[in-house]
């Protein structure tokens, strides 16, 4: 299957729809393509992905009719979960859109999956992740569209980052805990979030990302040979980031607490803190920033417990951390990248939602966020109202495994949270109709757009 997961269901049903659509139009006997029989029709358009599915309503009425039965623009409107599965090789993603109930094929080039980077989903549909050498770009998984970004090197300064065979070259402190960086650390570590702001044109828009090694900020556009670090006026650890399209600012959250402004619109960039705070932060948990039902800042806290899988991994787990450690050839990188050789996973295990006051520098804990649900993970946060989709519940978080303390893991933490009850529901025990996913990339949620 390409388009279509829940083959019996959907098949029913978009056949249906289609088959009454056909019956509506009066048409003469029909020739070559255009002519093919319904279910054959259908069948051929549940085989390819969303790209190929949208230039095939533009062949002819009657592949127009069948291309509408997918109903591709429900898309758009609510957040899907995008994943690598076996099924689709390496090539190609799944795309599970709740609303409907569907999973499309969606082109995902690069690298094999446990060769990428981590994906991050961010404004615009973009998908940002990296090349088998962790440079980043963006990626539109629903068009195939890409955009490219400076190398990795560049957030360095250095213009000679790795050697010809792959070795480490940028300069290390041990002496501080600072160890030369190997390839697979560049795809899985280096990154700790992205947040992009809404642009017409991917060129126009600007990329602001969390860098692990110093918990900093740097930015760029797509296009520019560099990416630019941005000197802070506190040293404090960056936790999160979000863009907000209203007032065109990027929202800065700390790990102490402290809530920050960025304006990366002038000539320069201008931080503003706009809520100082001093608490202390914990290993074991997750900040993220999030805009309301109301356009209101919100604040979330997710508090999870690190798990060992079988003792069985451990060795070769800790030989793989020695051998980095170590400098040692790039070929020491491709077992830590193997799904079967991770041995941490995370579990969520509290989930609190704040309001941020602002003006009396403060959190208001929430237990109703009303008929909205959130969607939290390695994207940019989304806040949709539930009452046109009853496939969300509402006053609900829904989380994919964010965790990113561990590098490579097993990406078991996808759940849904109700607010009010404090209880929570694996998602594939509310969607069991998806694929396995894999755990190279981790999935996230995304807001398609064509």
């Amino acid at each position: 299957m390409g388009a279509v997961l829940s083959y019996a269901a959907g098949t029913a049903m978009a056949t249906k729809d289609f088959v009454r659509q056909r019956r509506s139009t009066t048409t003469d006997a029909m020739a070559g393509w255009s002519g093919l029989p319904d279910d054959l029709l259908f069948t051929i358009m549940a085989l390819l992905d969303v790209p190929s599915l949208r230039r095939a309503g533009a062949v002819c009425k009657s592949w127009r009719a069948a291309h509408h039965a997918f109903r591709l623009p429900e898309l758009e409107r609510a957040p899907c979960l995008l994943y690598a599965c076996e099924e689709y090789g390496p090539d190609d993603a799944a795309l599970y859109c709740p609303a409907t109930g569907a999973t499309f094929r969606v082109p995902f080039p690069g690298p094999p999956h446990e060769k990428r980077g981590f994906a991050f989903a961010s404004q615009g549909g973009w998908v940002f992740t990296t090349d088998e050498i962790g440079n980043p770009y963006l990626l539109n998984p629903v068009t195939g569209a890409q955009a490219v970004l400076p190398p990795l090197k560049t957030i360095y300064g250095t213009d000679k980052f790795y050697d010809d065979h792959g070795k480490h070259v940028w300069p290390a402190a041990p002496e501080y805990g600072i160890m030369k960086p190997k390839i697979s650390w560049a795809r899985h570590r280096e990154f700790w979030g992205v947040a992009i702001s809404a642009a017409a044109k991917a060129k126009e828009c600007t990329v602001l990302i969390v860098n692990m090694s110093w918990f900093g900020l740097s930015f760029a556009r797509p296009g520019d040979k560099r990416w630019t670090r941005v000197i802070p006026k506190d040293t404090h650890a960056v936790g999160d980031i979000l863009y907000n399209d209203k007032d065109g600012l990027f929202y800065i959250l700390y790990y102490n607490g402290s809530i920050g402004t960025l304006d990366l619109s002038g000539p320069s960039p201008s931080l503003t803190m706009i809520m100082r705070r001093e608490i202390s932060s914990s290993p074991f948990h997750t900040m993220y920033l999030a805009l309301g039902p109301s356009g209101e800042l919100l604040e979330v806290e997710r508090k999870w417990s690190p798990k060992n899988v079988s003792l069985k991994y451990h060795d070769t787990y800790r030989d793989i951390n020695l051998a980095s450690e170590d400098d040692q050839d790039i070929d020491a990188s491709p077992p830590l990248d193997m799904a079967h050789r991770i041995v941490k996973k995370a579990s969520t295990v509290q989930l609190l939602v704040f309001k941020v006051d602002i003006k009396r520098r403060k959190l208001v804990k929430l237990r109703d966020i009303g008929d909205h649900a959130l969607f939290l993970g390695l994207n940019s946060a989304v806040c949709l109202p539930t009452k046109d989709f009853p496939a969300f519940e509402p006053n609900s978080v829904y989380l994919t495994d964010a965790c990113l303390y561990y590098g490579p893991m097993l990406r078991k933490d996808l759940c849904i949270w109700n607010i009010r009850n404090r209880s929570m529901q694996k998602l594939d025990d509310a969607w069991p109709n998806m694929y396995s996913w894999l755990h190279l990339p981790a999935p996230i949620w995304i807001m398609p757009r064509f």
